[in-house]
């Protein structure tokens, strides 16, 4: 028995787009971000996460902070003094704008994250690896939590930094989740933090100091000091010299062919 068919010829034969949500494909983004990026002549700003234990405790607290808001407020004429003595630079290079981030101070451990311009990231890096080679640095050891490089958007306005007078946990704990679960549970309270601090400033006319009582108000949106340890102590998170080294030999590229025996073609003319 046939079927019937209700439809109308030019209902049949409707494009996709109109069934589905009525939306045109020409309504979608048609530049990548790098195209957005260079067409507005925007700066490749990363936002790098580092972990890391302080060279001594409760008194450092303070100073730690204080070194980096000098260090960070100084980024911008360092790479100018910089530009001044090379003749090529690539046009990022030019570009000085403000580091933003949140600097998060317990009483043995830190969290930093940065939003940074390339050239300033190489910076900081630079610095970092310094405090810790140096005896007198502030810093005893340092992991790099995440890099993302190249972002759209910023998350933090400016940098700030809050010393965290928790009570110090048992940071020898063995948790029963995996690295990975640990890594991203510590991004995850960073971003919601962040909300946190967007939405008050939002709700606040006035410029008021939002991480003043975070530790007693909204502990839940800290990271865990056992697993900020945790994963300091796991091999496969790259340190500040790990990744410096990367400017300074290329990346190794080695074809699979070039691992065949023997290999797939000839590499010189045979005659018999």
């Amino acid at each position: 028995m046939t079927q019937v068919r209700n439809k109308r010829r030019n209902e049949r034969l409707r494009p996709a787009h109109d069934i589905i949500g009525g939306e045109n494909h020409n309504d979608y983004p048609t530049q990548t971000l790098f195209e957005e990026i260079k067409e507005k002549k925007l700066p490749f700003v990363s936002n790098i996460v580092i972990i890391g234990r302080l060279r001594d405790t409760w008194d450092k607290q303070s100073e730690l902070g204080e070194y980096y808001q000098k260090f960070i407020s100084s980024l911008s004429s360092i790479i100018e003094k910089g530009l001044e003595h090379h003749e090529h630079n690539t046009p990022d290079s030019y570009n000085t704008q403000h580091a933003t981030g949140l600097l998060l101070i317990f009483p043995t451990l830190f969290v930093h994250c940065l939003e940074v311009t390339n050239p300033a990231l190489k910076l900081v890096l630079e610095d970092l690896n310094q405090s810790i080679n140096t005896q007198d640095g502030l810093i005893r050891e340092a992991s790099i939590l995440n890099i993302s490089y190249n972002i759209k958007t910023r998350i933090y306005p400016n940098w700030t930094f809050k010393s965290i007078k928790l009570a110090v946990e048992d940071l020898d704990a063995q948790p029963a989740e995996t690295t990975e679960t640990i890594a991203l549970e510590v991004l995850g309270k960073l971003l919601r933090l962040a909300k946190y601090q967007a939405e008050e400033r939002q709700r606040n006319e006035r410029p008021i100091d939002i991480l003043a009582n975070i530790d007693q108000q909204r502990a839940d949106l800290l990271p865990n000091q056992a697993n900020i340890n945790y994963l300091l102590k796991q091999p496969i998170f790259r340190t500040a010299d790990d990744i410096l080294k990367n400017y300074k030999r290329p990346v190794n590229i080695r074809f699979e062919s070039d691992l065949t025996a023997p290999p797939t073609h000839r590499l010189f003319p045979i005659t018999f």
